[in-house]
């Protein structure tokens, strides 16, 4: 089955271009569950005895987490004794978009056999696929296709229900209105299951690790995740900031056109739309006598001697790699146009870049 969206769109040079997006359904994308006779799979990943050592879901079940879920509690979901749960492709391409650490380490996971997880496709089957409806966002339409191949999992299993012992699907959402809505469509859901897990061993409904209770150990734990946390944070940025640098660095210096971001006291924000780069462009330097400058913060403007800039004023600047201090290398912008004396810097020659010598064989 295919279905198309065709809209129309203006063109930087004033032109109208149709544009067609195509998207195809299918009937034969697998559910990956042993218990199903009706998909005609090659191989199968989700068991037929799905338990999971819990009080609170004591019946076989699969869990399928929402993207808030797997966001915040993919350390949980590493643990061994979580095993088969459904990925949405929804869900997958959330959290592509919104983590790359978290993408990452949920690949992994996906990738152990013995953990039994599986993708399922389901913004490509027909009976999983939904449409936006007028006026919904984008994060409510997510969460309806995660509610509605959740249903559609849940209804698919019942036709085996008298060989899997009561065979069911649970949604986990930490979103109150998703889980609302999952309830009202006769949905089994739970809210974040880290939570609930230690709620219900609180009251004497469940039992986990007794390491889990220790306040002490739980403590050391929650520093632990909030340190790795951090240390993927530092590490993404310096990984930007690095690869950044390494492609200026062998491309000399670069007159590029831009937009002002923002406007500051002493400098502008200044936005490279050919290379997604932002950058700053200083007025104040140490090495030069500063000009007169006259900041508006209702405008907010900023004016240097005659010349006053706005935001999305377009300007042209230089980009060079700054590599005076090895070990704090920066990427620099400075003024060309508009010409302001004392200001702006001469456009330098840019010449074809020299091609690398080959090595000798």
């Amino acid at each position: 089955m295919l279905k198309s969206k065709t809209f129309v769109k203006k063109t930087r040079s004033g032109g109208v271009m149709k544009i067609v997006r195509e998207h195809y359904l299918r009937d034969d994308i697998w559910c990956g569950s042993e218990a199903c006779t009706e998909c005609k799979q090659e191989s199968t990943v989700l068991q037929k005895d799905a338990c999971i050592e819990s009080n609170l879901c004591s019946y076989p079940h699969y869990l399928i987490p929402d993207t808030n879920v797997v966001l915040h509690q993919i350390d949980v979901l590493e643990d061994p004794m979580i095993r088969n749960v459904i990925i949405l492709q929804t869900v997958l391409q959330e959290v592509r978009h919104r983590s790359a650490p978290v993408y990452k380490r949920l690949k992994d996971i996906i990738h152990e056999k013995e953990k039994h997880f599986y993708t399922f496709t389901n913004e490509h089957r027909r009976e999983t696929f939904i449409e936006r409806e007028p006026g919904e966002s984008a994060n409510d339409r997510n969460d309806r296709a995660i509610r509605v191949a959740a249903k559609w999992y849940s209804q698919h299993l019942k036709m085996f229900e008298s060989d899997t012992d009561g065979l069911k699907v649970v949604l986990l959402t930490n979103d109150q209105g998703n889980k609302q809505k999952a309830e009202e469509s006769d949905l089994l859901v739970y809210a974040d299951i880290i939570v609930h897990r230690l709620l219900a061993v609180a009251i004497g409904a469940d039992s986990t690790y007794p390491d889990l209770m220790d306040k002490h150990k739980q403590s050391a734990l929650c520093n632990n995740l909030n340190y790795r946390h951090k240390m993927a944070q530092y590490a993404q940025r310096a990984s930007v900031a690095f690869h950044t640098q390494l492609f200026f660095k062998s491309r000399g210096i670069l007159n590029e056109e831009g937009f002002v971001l923002f406007v500051r006291k002493n400098a502008i924000i200044v936005l490279i739309p050919k290379f997604g780069l932002e950058g700053t462009v200083f007025f104040d330097g140490k090495d030069k006598t500063a000009p007169n400058l006259v900041y508006d913060e209702e405008g907010p403007t900023l004016t240097i001697e005659q010349h006053t800039f706005h935001i999305f004023d377009k300007v042209k600047v230089t980009i060079s790699l700054d590599d005076s201090n090895i070990q704090h290398q920066k990427i620099r912008m400075a003024l060309i146009d508009p010409v302001i004396s004392g200001v702006s810097v001469p456009a330098p020659d840019v010449g074809p870049q020299a091609k690398k010598p080959k090595l000798d064989q």
